[in-house]
């Protein structure tokens, strides 16, 4: 998506099936999570009350964003810039597997990438069951 003084001029989720595609993930190694399944846990059940609070707590949210941004780069982000983009922003447990597979070609196609198999690249066992136990709906990949 392209923005320009908080105006959208393209918006990607047209070119993408139901608007949705991954954009953040959150990855561990295989042999970790093996080791560790409690701290995975811990990790995605923060992860999933990071999103709620994102999407139920909107203009706090921003807030934070703006002012770690400020912190960083000297300069917040203008509220008709962060107001915009918010709009256009999805916060979802949901890791739109197969807008990555999507992407992984289009990158082998362009030659930046080496084709490969993103089989088995998820496993979706402890976040299905974090959101189970909270009461929301499971994914699939």
């Amino acid at each position: 998506s392209a923005l320009v003084d908080g105006r959208l001029l393209l918006d990607e989720k047209t070119l993408w099936p139901g608007g949705g595609f991954v954009t953040t993930q959150l990855v561990v190694a295989t042999a970790f999570l093996a080791a560790h399944p409690d701290v995975v846990r811990r990790l995605i059940e923060g992860q999933v009350a990071a999103n709620d609070y994102l999407a139920s707590h909107s203009e706090d949210a921003k807030s934070v964003v703006s002012a770690a941004i400020a912190r960083y780069t000297g300069k917040p982000i203008g509220a008709l810039v962060i107001d915009g983009a918010w709009k256009n922003l999805t916060f979802t447990n949901d890791p739109i597997a197969s807008s990555l597979a999507v992407s992984a070609k289009a990158a082998a196609d362009l030659g930046l990438l080496k084709p490969s198999s993103l089989d088995g690249i998820y496993d979706l066992k402890l976040l299905n069951d974090v959101l189970k136990h909270g009461g929301l709906a499971e994914v699939t990949q």
